[in-house]
């Protein structure tokens, strides 16, 4: 049986895929790496909508003749840090760059400090209650630190992948 990619060489059996084909198929992003792939898309999707919305509302509540307090300022700066990271964090990941790793785990911890900045401390300081949409992205962010910076620290395919 011949590979089933190039159709050239003699397949393994377990893959299908001669020895070459193998090779150049471990430095796809695929399988389990689709997962952060696809949450740094959507990322990039909804923080500049964020960014649009949270702008709105500054210019709002300037027209209304109120000041910027430090959390209005200090919220509009993490979202814009945010927006870098993830952009940053995006053109590594899918130009398949080195030290990867490092942009990552910096990338889901600042997700994770945002989004407690976005729901921990208005309630805090102002009392507001908590949507579940919050807790969400709360529990979104925890469940970056959690699963995907080990996978990130430990995984060999990392290397493989990963190699410009």
């Amino acid at each position: 049986m011949n590979c089933n990619e190039c159709n050239l060489v003699e397949a393994n059996k377990a893959s299908g895929l001669c020895d070459r084909c193998e090779q150049i198929e471990m430095t796809k992003i695929n399988d389990v790496l689709y997962l952060p792939a696809l949450g740094l898309i959507i990322s990039l999707l909804v923080i500049p909508w964020e960014l649009y919305h949270f702008t709105q509302v500054i210019f709002s509540y300037l027209k209304h003749g109120s000041f910027l307090n430090s959390y209005l300022i200090g919220a509009m700066g993490c979202l814009l840090l945010n927006f870098l990271i993830t952009l940053y964090a995006s053109w590594r990941f899918f130009m398949r760059k080195k030290g990867i790793r490092k942009v990552m785990i910096t990338y889901y911890i600042f997700s994770l400090l945002a989004s407690l900045y976005f729901t921990v401390i208005p309630t805090m300081l102002y009392g507001i209650q908590l949507k579940f949409t919050d807790l969400g992205n709360v529990i979104s962010g925890i469940i970056g630190v959690v699963i995907w910076i080990p996978y990130f620290l430990l995984s060999n395919r990392i290397n493989v992948v990963f190699t410009k």
